[in-house]
């Protein structure tokens, strides 16, 4: 009883960025500071408009620089440095609060004057024969500060320290002895490169928040407003509400749809586990189990193509392959994963004692269909843009966020009132500011391992470690992976983890790469190692000890946390075993021909199906478990039909054929005693 009062104290705002920037948009209405945060959100959308539509036009470095200087004076204002030290002890005070604000305002001045002197040093580069001046240190200096502090607020103090431990790395590293150690940066050196390098803090990373990622939170906040979340819910419960395992499988399908959109695990768990979460409690499952299915749907929602939360613009910025490409390769393994987690919560609704939902509750798909039609058109405006017009990303965004206006005309009852838009634009600015502080702060790792050379030398160590084997090499990623992404959100875990991991992985890829594909120039090593890191770092979310998105699913479920993601790895299973498998053969990616793509499709569709069976405890056994070694057995035979080996798939075909007539046998004999 003591477990479940503490788990259900559980602080969902701590847990997850994108959340307390919600509830800090619903504050900021009503003091003079929120207001005025209210105001430069608004201008910050419309200035991303405006960039789109290229009424605007800036380089790249001021561009950058005004991004992330709305985001910071939106966090300056709307969380109050009173409100984030001394654990609010002194919040109370008059006096405290006006000191902090005081030196919140100082904070906005000075992240609005180092824009403007990283703009003016890069504009004079060239004439400096590209020495950067004095302005450029100051500037950096500033930034880094601001942008520690920003991310302390926002995300808490484990991206900061991670920033500051590379920091310390490339200001000391030169006496570190050995391969680890470099040449000689001063701080002066550091800050400038940080202020106007393009592998500084408006690198990569800032490039896709400005560039693309803002406008899909924009596009979020549109389709928020018009309330599709409860169209996606009903969808879903009236397609899987007739089936006994119907509430959870509603729960994989509604949280996968919405995940894929705001790309945040825990933010996406809040959203729809309300709904899905006390509705398979009610048929019979347990709380840990209906909180992990919940956890692992919502994250692999920013798996699931074609939005891909925004891991698929960060990997287009990386690996310079286009949009469609990386959509295509992450189909099947999306695939994989969802179709484990399905099977998972099928069989254990038939082994648990989970009832099924009242008729009347259930509603009827040409109903839901008849009253929500718009929505899905809303989403195939957006498909339409991406994939089949391939329009940039950015601007296939602002069209999918007008046709959300634009298209609920139709219906009388969910017109999109024009009330709303400046509403959905504010939010917008306020969902965002993870994702910026987020990105800048990981802006300033990259930045450090690009001056040091860190991940060459890491990869090197790696391969060393692995002693050339692949499967040691990507095991050692993928462990490195869920540590580094503790506690972060996936967007600057996968920043992380492909500036130091990705990079290693590509050589050792290259020794089991196809001749074929090679000549035809249709293998993709980079791009193979990059999904790879970004699955990992996805999965950080739901594997223990710190498992953010479980956590959200024990808060709501009222449980204990542990266990819950314990369960949501079980359900999940396939995303731990998917990457291993693609990386073995680039034919799950769809890089290959199409024989060889159905062959590996078909034998990991039967494999997955088969683990998820075995780790759930159900082999068409009616309502009840089957014993141990049957489980056994069908987990190998399963992993043999997920290993790209023509042999191995024969023999779990096999094995697992065997068994299920075994299991019919048995059910007919305890039917018949």
């Amino acid at each position: 009883m003591a477990k479940e009062q503490t788990a259900s104290e559980v602080n969902l705002e701590s847990l997850d960025a994108d959340l307390a920037a919600a509830s800090k948009y619903e504050q900021s209405k009503k003091t003079i500071w929120g207001k005025i945060a209210i105001v430069f959100a608004f201008t910050m959308a419309l200035y991303h408009i405006a960039k789109t539509l290229q009424i605007i036009k800036m380089d790249v470095i001021p561009e950058r620089g005004v991004h992330v200087a709305f985001a910071l004076t939106i966090l300056f204002l709307s969380m109050p440095l009173y409100e984030h030290v001394f654990k609010d002890r002194y919040a109370g005070s008059a006096a405290f609060r006006t000191v902090s604000r005081v030196i919140d305002v100082i904070c906005i001045l000075a992240v609005w004057a180092a824009i403007y002197m990283c703009t003016y040093e890069y504009k004079h580069l060239s004439e400096n024969l590209g020495i950067p001046g004095k302005w450029a240190a100051i500037a950096g200096g500033i930034l880094f500060v601001l942008v520690l502090e920003a991310a302390r607020r926002c995300l808490g103090y484990i991206m900061p320290i991670l920033a500051l431990i590379f920091f310390a790395y490339a200001l000391f590293g030169h006496k570190i002895p050995g391969q680890l150690g470099h040449a000689r940066y001063t701080l002066k050196q550091l800050f400038q490169y940080m202020a106007i390098d393009l592998d500084g803090i408006f690198g990569t990373t800032i490039s896709v928040s400005a560039g693309v990622i803002f406008m899909f939170v924009m596009f979020g906040a549109f389709l928020e407003a018009s309330g599709c979340s409860k169209f996606i819910n009903d969808l879903a419960l009236s397609l899987t509400g007739k089936l006994r395992s119907g509430p959870a499988l509603s729960a994989v399908v509604a949280s996968a749809l919405m995940g894929c959109i705001n790309g945040s695990a825990v933010a996406n768990v809040v959203g729809t586990g309300t709904f899905t979460i006390p509705l398979m409690k009610s048929r019979g499952y347990k709380p840990e189990f209906a909180a992990g299915v919940e956890a692992v749907a919502s994250t692999g929602g920013q798996i699931l193509p074609p939005v891909m939360g925004s891991g698929a613009f960060l990997m287009v910025a990386f690996t310079n392959e286009a949009y469609p490409t990386i959509v295509k390769c992450a189909v099947i393994p999306a695939v994989l994963y969802f179709l484990g987690a399905g099977i998972a919560v099928f069989a254990q609704g038939e082994v648990g004692d989970v009832e099924l939902m009242p008729k009347d509750q259930i509603p009827k798909t040409r109903n839901v269909m008849k009253d929500g039609w718009m929505y899905l058109v809303i989403i195939g405006v957006l498909i339409w843009a991406l994939l089949i017009a391939q329009y940039s990303p950015v601007l296939a965004a602002l069209i999918g966020s007008a046709s959300v206006p634009v298209v609920m005309l139709i219906d009388k009852k969910k017109r999109f009132p024009i009330t709303k838009i400046p509403e959905a634009l504010v939010k917008s600015g306020f969902n965002a500011l993870s994702i910026v502080s987020g990105c800048a702060c990981a802006g300033i790792v990259v930045s450090m391992v690009a001056r040091t050379g860190l991940g060459g030398k890491f990869g090197n160590a790696m391969m060393n470690a692995a002693g050339g084997s692949l499967f040691l090499g990507l095991l050692f990623t993928a462990i490195a992976c869920i540590i580094l992404g503790m506690g972060l959100p996936t967007t600057s875990a996968y920043v992380i983890g492909a500036s130091i991991l990705a990079p290693a992985l590509v050589p050792m890829l290259k020794s089991v790469l196809p001749a074929a594909l090679v000549a035809a120039d249709q293998y993709f090593p980079a791009l193979v190692a990059h999904l790879f890191v970004f699955y990992f770092a996805c999965l950080s979310a739901i594997t223990p000890p710190v498992a953010l998105a479980a956590y959200a699913g024990a808060g709501i479920a009222r449980c204990n946390p542990m266990p819950t993601a314990v369960h949501a790895c079980k359900i999940g299973f396939a995303g731990f075993v998917v990457p291993f498998v693609f990386c073995y053969n680039s034919a799950m990616l769809m890089q290959g021909s199409v024989g060889e793509v159905l062959m590996v499709t078909g034998t990991a569709l039967v494999g997955c199906v088969a683990m998820s069976f075995a780790i759930q405890g159900w082999y068409f056994s009616g309502q009840k478990k089957v014993n141990w070694i049957i489980r056994l057995l069908v987990l190998a035979a399963g992993f043999c039909m997920m290993i790209p080996n023509d042999i191995l798939s024969i023999v779990g075909l096999a094995v697992l054929v065997a068994l299920f007539f075994l299991t019919k046998m048995q059910n007919k004999k305890v039917q018949a005693a």
